[in-house]
């Protein structure tokens, strides 16, 4: 450690850097902006879910909240950038979103965009046989009636989250014509770990479109099933 960081402390394991004591940092930074004049402010928009984290993430950097009617931010955290927000927005003031990333956050639009680059790029060809509901329900009865009936899916909202709304439909079972779902079929032989399905989060935070800049997080978190994988109905 070097001399004089007193802002930083010995990891709790092997081979893993220095961890930051934000709140040696954040008396630091407080007092910095006091004695110069300055404040950072950030708001969160009305309609978006507050997130302790993300709030007391940036208290801890300095910053302090303001209302959503404040011109007076540096950073805005919203569900969905506006094209008034980005009018109106001047150099020094940061948004968590790009205009139009829902195109790859919302499940229809995802499935939409990757349905035109398969017709491009056979790399796009890993996704499921897929359908939105309610326009693909005449094709996907279809579909099912001539494949026999040997395929399971999987129905979910297009625009939920923290698996909301998630249902596995067997091979006979009855599907309804619901509006806003996205139905996929059911990856039978998934790739299992000690019999187990698991699943990867990767945390990458993207700065620039033109140039493409991504910094992807060095830890990540795998979550598995607490009990071993069958296709048995």
């Amino acid at each position: 450690m070097k001399q004089g960081a007193s802002f930083l402390k010995t990891a709790n394991w092997a081979h893993k850097p220095h961890l930051r004591q934000f709140q040696k940092v954040q008396i630091a930074r407080q007092e910095y902006f006091k004695q110069h004049n300055m404040i950072l402010g950030f708001k969160i928009s009305e309609t978006t879910h507050i997130y302790n984290s993300v709030v007391n993430t940036l208290k801890t950097a300095g910053f302090r909240i303001v209302g959503p009617n404040s011109s007076k931010w540096n950073v805005m955290w919203t569900g969905q950038t506006k094209p008034e927000h980005l009018k109106e927005a001047t150099k020094y003031q940061k948004m968590n979103h790009f205009p139009q990333s829902f195109q790859v956050g919302r499940k229809d639009l995802m499935w939409k965009n990757i349905s035109r680059m398969r017709k491009i790029f056979t790399e796009f060809n890993f996704c499921p046989k897929t359908y939105l509901f309610p326009d693909d329900y005449r094709k996907f009865c279809m579909d099912r009636e001539a494949e026999n009936y040997r395929h399971m899916y999987i129905m979910k909202p297009s625009a939920s989250s923290c698996g909301r709304g998630i249902k596995v439909v067997g091979q006979k079972q009855e599907v309804k014509r619901k509006p806003g779902y996205i139905v996929s079929q059911y990856v039978s032989n998934p790739h299992l770990i000690h019999g187990f399905k698991y699943d990867l989060r990767i945390y990458a935070l993207v700065t620039s479109f033109d140039p493409l800049k991504v910094y992807l997080f060095r830890e990540g978190l795998v979550r598995f099933a607490t009990q071993k994988y069958t296709n048995s109905q």
